[in-house]
C-alpha cells in the first residue's frame, strides 16, 4: 500500500481495490465523510481556509458515496 499526503497534512493509505465489496467501502466512506464534516466544523472559527478545504474534501467523498450507492442499486443518478 502506498501512502498519499493530502493537502491538509494527514497521511492516508491508498489502495488499488476494485468495487467488489461496495457495502464495506460505503461504510468507510460514510465514516470519512462524517469525520471531514466534523473536523471542518471544529476549525471553522480559527481557520476559515482550512475549513473550506475540509468541506470541499467532504463533498468529494459524498459524491463518491452517491455514485457507489447508485451503481449498487443500478440507478442512473443525475446531478
Amino acid at each position: 500500500m502506498n501512502t498519499h499526503f493530502c493537502k491538509v497534512g494527514k497521511v492516508r493509505n491508498v489502495s488499488n481495490k476494485t468495487n467488489n465489496e461496495p457495502k464495506k467501502d460505503t461504510s468507510k466512506l460514510e465514516k470519512a465523510y462524517s469525520n471531514q464534516i466534523e473536523e471542518a466544523y471544529n476549525v471553522k472559527q480559527t481557520d476559515a481556509s482550512l475549513s473550506d478545504t475540509l468541506y470541499h474534501e467532504a463533498q468529494k467523498i459524498k459524491r463518491q458515496l452517491l455514485s457507489i450507492k447508485a451503481n449498487a442499486n443500478n440507478l442512473d443518478a443525475a446531478f
